[in-house]
């Protein structure tokens, strides 16, 4: 993509299937959140954004330039609005990823950002199981799909990308065998062995 983009973590999870925060576990000789944000800081973004959790012990020097953008007190609204708030922020594409997906690479991120022409639509990956929502491009389109969709509190990120392809605002990618080892999540401490 030749236009100017922003890229964000999401990290702000309460990772209750783990017990334990997922962002601070090791992956590499480093926390997984760490290994998550130098991915996302190799790949040209303009902007960098950290969405997580006030309370959590995510620290980042100021010479990193990265913005940290933290859940509102009492928030419990997921992903959703945690994304929301970040595209709000930023105003320009955003190019989301999961703090748990530790097998997603830079070098796939830029090929899917070089392949994708269009800053104005939104692009995600179609699994087995469905639309990959915590690894996609989310556009400023969309954002009154997600305003919507947060006032209902229908939290369900499958329910606005799947409006906005039918509202032409997004597309969705088939994934290939060869892509889906980059969307598996990491749900348990010995998922990451």
């Amino acid at each position: 993509m030749n236009s100017p983009f922003a890229a964000a973590l999401l990290a702000g999870g309460r990772s209750t299937r783990m017990k334990q925060d997922k962002a601070l576990l090791h992956w590499h000789g480093q926390d997984l959140w760490q290994a998550q944000l130098h991915k996302l800081q190799s790949i040209g973004a303009a902007r960098v954004l950290l969405s997580c959790r006030r309370e959590q012990p995510l620290f980042v020097s100021p010479s990193e330039e990265v913005e940290v953008v933290h859940d509102p007190e009492g928030a419990d609204d997921g992903p959703l609005g945690a994304i929301t708030r970040c595209l709000e922020q930023v105003q320009m594409p955003l190019l989301v990823l999961a703090v748990d997906m530790p097998w997603m690479t830079a070098a796939f991120l830029r090929e899917q950002l070089h392949q994708h022409e269009s800053p104005e639509k939104g692009w995600f990956f179609r699994g087995p199981h469905g639309d990959e929502t915590l690894a996609g491009l989310y556009v400023p389109s969309m954002l009154p799909l997600m305003r919507e969709a947060l006032s209902k509190k229908d939290f369900k990120l499958q329910h606005v990308i799947e409006t906005a392809v039918h509202s032409e605002l997004a597309v969705t990618h088939a994934l290939g065998d060869e892509q889906m080892p980059f969307f598996h999540n990491a749900n348990t401490p010995a998922d990451l062995k």
